[in-house]
C-alpha cells in the first residue's frame, strides 16, 4: 500500500506567509516554478510531435501528411499546457503587483501617526 505523501511543492511550503517579504518571495519561487514547468511542457510537446511524426515511416497505415498534421494536434495539448503554465507565472506577477497597490500602503501607514501641531494649546 503506498504512504500518503505530501503533494505539496516543497520549495513553496517551506515559504511560511507571515510577512510582505515572505510573500514576495513565495510569488517569486511560484513564478520561477511555473516558468520552468511551462518550458519543460513545451519541450515535450516538441519531442511528441517529433516522434509521432517519425512512426509514419514505414507504416502503410500512417504514411503521408495526415500523421503530421495529427502529431501535430496530438501535441497542440502540450503546446497548451505549456501556455497555461507560462499564464500562472503572469497572475503571480499580477498577485505581487495588486499586493503592492492594495495592501502595502495600508500596511505601511499602519505605524504610529506622526503628531500634528497642537492648534488648542
Amino acid at each position: 500500500m503506498a504512504e500518503n505523501k505530501s503533494t505539496r511543492i516543497p520549495e513553496l511550503q517551506s515559504i511560511e506567509l507571515t510577512s510582505t517579504t515572505a510573500l514576495k518571495r513565495y510569488t517569486e519561487e511560484a513564478r520561477r516554478l511555473s516558468r520552468d514547468f511551462g518550458t519543460e511542457l513545451e519541450m515535450a510537446a516538441l519531442e511528441i510531435e517529433a516522434i509521432l511524426a517519425a512512426t509514419g515511416q514505414g507504416n502503410i497505415a500512417l504514411m503521408g501528411m495526415d500523421v503530421k498534421w495529427r502529431a501535430r494536434r496530438i501535441a497542440q495539448r502540450a503546446h497548451r499546457a505549456a501556455d497555461l503554465q507560462r499564464g500562472v507565472s503572469v497572475e503571480m506577477v499580477r498577485l505581487w503587483h495588486d499586493f503592492q497597490i492594495q495592501f502595502a500602503p495600508l500596511l505601511q501607514n499602519h505605524k504610529d501617526p506622526k503628531k500634528t501641531f497642537d492648534f488648542d494649546n
